[in-house]
């Protein structure tokens, strides 16, 4: 065999190894694909899940970016709350009374923060209503229904929202064996304690002053006066709780 003719040889050899060798790429191309379609057509939307997450998580980072760099949108200035610290009272402390003009009797003046169903503190000093009596914080009544229920800490709630931080006057009248003073607390031209009476948060003790008013309250049904059982506060302070009252 003549050179030129294994060169002819050699070249159709090269060329079938070489058609050979193109042809299986696409094969395995063709492979490549329907598999792909194959997960793409079965598991869609775990891809299309994951694609969201990507995006949610994508446009809050760069919210952030935006906001830390100074470029964010304009906001309202956050308004911040200053807390103050509540006085403490002191009994040993000398207390500034002033004088109402023309009656002489003294009083304070202040902040009022409700401590109990029947008493506030007001200018660092414990107050205590005068000629009523409100549910201790621990005792429980029934209502219609049939539950019992924490009353000393409603009639608490129910001061709380009447009076809380509200500026009030105390005539003060005397103070009692624990050292808190005894008066009538006025705000906005109000008389609380009268108030509580007539709501049927408290009732009448002491003295007469609120006996009309405790039995508006009675005959109207309101508050106390609407539940199955209650107990005087003043009886409430000296008695055992019975098994079953306490749910």
């Amino acid at each position: 065999m003549s050179n030129d003719d294994r060169r002819e040889c050699i070249r159709g050899y090269s060329a079938t190894v070489c058609s050979e060798i193109q042809l299986e790429p696409i094969g395995l191309e063709n492979l490549f694909v329907d598999a792909a379609l194959g997960i793409v057509s079965e598991f869609w939307w775990l891809i299309a899940l994951v694609i969201g997450i990507v995006m949610l998580y994508k446009s809050a980072t760069w919210k952030r970016t935006r906001r830390r760099s100074g470029t964010s949108f304009s906001r309202k200035p956050s308004r911040r709350v200053h807390r103050t610290t509540r006085p403490r009272s002191s009994i040993n402390q000398p207390i500034s009374f002033k004088r109402s003009s023309g009656s002489g009797s003294k009083y304070l003046a202040g902040k009022a923060y409700v401590t109990d169903g029947d008493g506030v503190r007001v200018a660092g000093q414990e107050v205590r209503m005068v000629g009523i009596d409100a549910p201790e914080w621990d005792q429980l009544a029934k209502r219609a229904d049939g539950r019992w229920f924490s009353h000393g800490m409603m009639v608490k709630g129910a001061l709380i929202q009447e009076i809380g931080g509200e500026e009030v006057r105390v005539l003060i009248e005397d103070k009692d064996k624990f050292g808190r003073l005894i008066g009538t607390v006025i705000c906005e031209g109000r008389d609380v304690g009268e108030w509580l009476v007539r709501e049927g948060h408290a009732i009448s003790a002491y003295d007469d002053r609120y006996k009309r008013v405790e039995r508006e309250a009675r005959n109207a049904r309101r508050g106390m006066w609407s539940h199955l059982h209650n107990f005087d506060p003043r009886a409430h302070r000296h008695r055992k709780p019975k098994k079953g009252e306490d749910g």
